[in-house]
């Protein structure tokens, strides 16, 4: 069977001028951080279920599907729900991403492909910290619109054009909006790589681990990346070398003498210049080895 072609394409712009090109080989075209969506964003700007671009005909429409950053076309932020059409070669913004939608050669025809594979858009560089001397405005923070609450979309449309009630319902926007924020990224919470660091000793304990609180950031993290394969293979000699390996960066040689049951060396060889600390290494071995072996470590670095 011919392969339908696309309906057209994506241009994704990341906030460092690098590119990407997705078809869009179906309609609706799903956009999003969740690993189900057509396209997937993966920053924490972006919400689980961002935005939709629906083909209709000779027509299409993008919908932002109710995000909390919000979708952006030009000035205009869209309202939930409501359909905006664009036309090829307009971009709209979804968090720090750009997006271009461009025509190929069967675009504009009535088609619905068959679901293609998803494509992940390289997550971006990390948001920038706020300027010197200041803080990020609360109402940017969280993207609040100035003058009119959102939440005027859930009342009876009689009451959509009351400025009062659209600005006495931002207060309460504004409290709730960090509440709905957390839990429309908390699948972020349940990722080492991109939970709060606060958060990561409350995972180690799901887990059953004890964070060593002396090791850097990015290698706790990376323990709890691989904390349920190294928990299988406790005891064992790969799952030894791999926990020392995430924390030196360097893996050990094991060795198990034929003259000396239960006992084993662990040796250590360092590139020059890399200092680790003795204990923490010795508290791996100890939570990895078998409680009836004993064990010599032996750590190697060239003068």
């Amino acid at each position: 069977m011919t392969p339908t072609p696309p309906l057209g394409q994506l241009r994704v712009t990341l906030p460092d001028g690098a590119e990407e090109t997705v078809p869009v080989g179906r309609s609706p075209f799903n956009i999003g951080r969740a690993a189900e969506n057509d396209l997937v964003l993966a920053d924490p700007l972006v919400s689980g279920s961002h935005a939709r671009l629906l083909f209709q005909g000779e027509e299409m429409v993008l919908i932002d599907l109710n995000s909390a950053g919000g979708t952006m076309v030009g000035e205009r932020r869209l309202e939930a729900g409501d359909p905006c059409p664009i036309v090829y070669g307009q971009a709209f913004q979804v968090g720090p991403y750009t997006l271009r939608l461009e025509p190929t050669k069967a675009a504009g025809r009535a088609i619905r492909p068959e679901r293609p594979a998803r494509r992940e858009a390289a997550p971006p560089p990390r948001p920038p910290e706020p300027p010197e001397g200041g803080l990020i405005a609360y109402d940017d923070a969280f993207g609040l619109p100035p003058d009119r609450s959102r939440y005027l979309r859930y009342l009876p449309p009689i009451f959509e054009d009351d400025p009062f009630l659209g600005r006495f319902l931002l207060a309460f926007e504004g409290i709730l909006a960090p509440i709905e924020q957390t839990v429309a990224g908390f699948d972020l919470y349940l990722d080492p790589h991109t939970a709060p660091s606060f958060f990561l000793d409350q995972m180690a304990r799901w887990l059953g681990l004890t964070l060593d609180e002396k090791w850097p950031l990015a290698k706790r993290r990376a323990v709890l990346a691989e904390a349920a394969e190294l928990y299988r293979r406790r005891g064992t000699r790969w799952g030894l070398s791999r926990h020392i390996e995430i924390y030196c960066d360097s893996a050990p040689e094991i060795i198990e003498p034929e003259d000396r049951p239960c006992h084993f060396q662990v040796i250590l060889r360092l590139p020059q210049g890399l200092a680790v600390d003795r204990t923490a290494i010795e508290r791996i071995i100890e939570a990895n080895k078998p409680a009836h072996a004993t064990y010599e470590l032996q750590i190697e670095q060239p003068s």
